[in-house]
C-alpha cells in the first residue's frame, strides 16, 4: 500500500538560488534511493511538499525534516493511504533570480504563479492538494 504526506514549512533563513538547486539535487538522489516520489514547491519564503511511497520511509524522511534546525513551522496538511501515485516523479518548483533553465536541472520547473503561506494551506488542505495537482498537470502539458 502506498502512502502520501503533504506538508508546509518555513526555512529559518532565506534560501539562495544555489541552496535551492543543491536541495533539488540532494532530494532527487535521496528520493530515488528510497523510491519516494512527489514534489517540493518554494515561494515567498515557504515550502509546500508532497511525499509518496512506502509509509515507513516517508515517516523517516519527514521526521528528519521536522528535526532539521533549518526549518520552522512544519505542519502536516494531509497524511493518508493512496492506491496509486499522484506525483510519479520527483519535481521541485521555485523562483530564481537568474532564471534557471529547467533543462539544466532535472526535476525543476518555473511554475509558481500563486502566492501561498503555511497558515493559508493549514486552513484548507484541499486547496493545497488542488495546487499540487495543478502543478503536476502543468508539467504534463
Amino acid at each position: 500500500m502506498l502512502f502520501h504526506l503533504i506538508y508546509v514549512s518555513t526555512p529559518v533563513l532565506p534560501m539562495t538560488d544555489d541552496a535551492l538547486i543543491d536541495l533539488l539535487r540532494q532530494s532527487r538522489a535521496r528520493n530515488e534511493r528510497n523510491r519516494i516520489t512527489g514534489m517540493l514547491l518554494y515561494k515567498g519564503g515557504h515550502f509546500m511538499g508532497v511525499l509518496e511511497g512506502n509509509k515507513s520511509r516517508i515517516t523517516k524522511i519527514f521526521a528528519a525534516i521536522e528535526q532539521d534546525a533549518r526549518h520552522k513551522s512544519v505542519d502536516v496538511l494531509r497524511a493518508e493511504k493512496i492506491l496509486h501515485r499522484e506525483f510519479p516523479d520527483w519535481t521541485m518548483g521555485f523562483e530564481t533570480s537568474d532564471k534557471l533553465d529547467p533543462a539544466t536541472a532535472p526535476g525543476y520547473t518555473r511554475f509558481l504563479e500563486r502566492d501561498f503561506t503555511p497558515d493559508y494551506f493549514c486552513s484548507d488542505s484541499a486547496e493545497a492538494y488542488a495546487m499540487l495537482s495543478a502543478f503536476k498537470d502543468n508539467l504534463e502539458d
